[in-house]
């Protein structure tokens, strides 16, 4: 197996100009804010609220139904 040769380092040439520096960039100044203006809104008027219509009966009504006659047997029908 073969080594390859060694690297051999070669100098740049000169240069054949002089390199100018660069200029510094100016700090342009922040945008001015824009200036605040009075806004108007318009009046508020929460909106109308609607009455829900009950299609079903309501749980203390469904709970008397259930219950009232229950109790009445009960109180019916217990042993003298």
């Amino acid at each position: 197996m073969r080594t390859p040769p060694p690297e051999v380092e070669v100098a740049a040439p000169p240069p054949t100009h002089a390199a100018k520096p660069r200029p510094k960039p100016r700090a342009t100044p922040p945008p001015a804010p824009p200036s605040a203006k009075p806004v108007s809104y318009p009046a508020y008027h929460p909106p109308a609220q609607r009455h829900r219509v009950r299609s079903s009966t309501s749980p203390v009504t469904f709970m008397l139904l259930i219950t009232a006659p229950a109790v009445l047997a009960v109180a019916a029908l217990r042993p003298r």
